[in-house]
């Protein structure tokens, strides 16, 4: 397989901009990912691909929860701000304010996001792919679209 035609078709694929955020006693994790899909209807599954030497995948490995967030166009620059390793002080994550919302941290300026527990992890490369079941919905704000990756002019696969 030609690996510069392999990158061009795999970045046709269409991505969102997600923050995910996970908690575990006074550790906290936080990061940008991009591959996110609806699994299934009944029950609501999603999958998640998340780099296997980031802080996200170490944390939801133990603790099975977590709280995805969907971002809004014109959110790039917050977005960047999770490329970071994840710092947390008082109640601001990566300078971003967060509530605990059933031991959860969710970021209060994004304005979609949904709480999810962990079904099956499967194997995979340098990512791991997880179900898992969406067990709560909510909202912050109004908005009209959510972010592409696209839009943002990065890009990430192939």
């Amino acid at each position: 397989m030609d690996p510069k035609t392999r990158k061009e078709v795999l970045r046709k694929l269409h991505y969102g901009v997600y923050v995910a955020t996970a908690k575990d006693g006074e550790e906290h994790a936080a990061a940008l990912i991009t591959w996110v899909s609806q699994a299934s209807l009944t029950p609501p599954l999603v999958m998640l691909a998340l780099r296997k030497d980031s802080g996200i995948y170490a944390l939801l490995r133990r603790t099975g929860r977590g709280v995805v967030h969907i971002l809004s166009q014109g959110q790039k620059g917050l977005a960047a701000d999770f490329f970071k390793p994840t710092r947390v002080e008082g109640d601001r994550m990566n300078g971003h304010p967060f509530r605990l919302e059933n031991g959860l941290p969710v970021l209060t300026e994004i304005p979609w996001y949904f709480h999810f527990e962990a079904r099956e992890w499967a194997a995979g490369g340098d990512h791991g792919v997880l179900v898992a079941e969406v067990v709560g919905v909510g909202k912050n704000a109004e908005a009209e679209e959510s972010l592409c990756l696209r839009e943002t002019g990065w890009s990430y696969g192939g």
